[in-house]
């Protein structure tokens, strides 16, 4: 009995004084950032889209968000010739022709991964402010402004009918 009691009292005592809790923090860096891609196989289009895509991420605008988008567009449509081409050769020609789209693929997966990064990282900026005023104020205010301007050709017709009167 006796050593059971001590026994408790040790657990108890362990418990109370002996687990100190304390928080740990754990320092997760964050990854290193990834260099720009470089293309193997430099083209128009290849060029292009890198530099929409640095564009955007300098500033992340709808304008430059259709640039990147169209920029991959035509890379696409090069990569689409390419696996034709591919398709139709043999030899030496397939196999340049086949290095050479690997290249642009993979490239073309690299740069929309940076699109997509920026895209995640800077909200798109309106380049345009929105109109807040309701529809029948802008139907007030264009009806305003086409009675204005009747208004004024009527005063340069009668200036004009004045004139030829003298």
């Amino acid at each position: 009995m006796k050593l059971f009691w001590s026994a408790s009292v040790a657990v108890t005592m362990i418990a109370a004084f002996g687990c100190d809790r304390k928080p740990v923090v754990i320092e997760v860096s964050s990854a290193t950032p990834v260099a720009d891609p470089v293309a193997k196989t430099k083209t128009l289009e290849t060029t292009k889209l890198g530099e929409a895509v640095d564009a955007y991420e300098r500033n992340a605008t709808v304008e430059n968000g259709a640039v990147v988008k169209t920029a991959l567009a035509k890379l696409d449509g090069e990569i689409a010739e390419l696996e034709e081409y591919v398709g139709l050769h043999t030899g030496d020609q397939r196999a340049e022709a086949s290095a050479k789209l690997k290249n642009m693929q993979a490239y073309r997966a690299a740069e929309s991964a940076r699109f997509a990064a920026a895209q995640a990282k800077a909200p798109v900026s309106r380049s345009v402010p929105a109109d807040a005023r309701t529809g029948s104020e802008k139907l007030e205010d264009s009806a305003r402004r086409a009675g204005d301007a009747i208004e004024d050709a009527a005063k340069k017709v009668g200036d004009a009918g004045k004139d030829a009167v003298r």
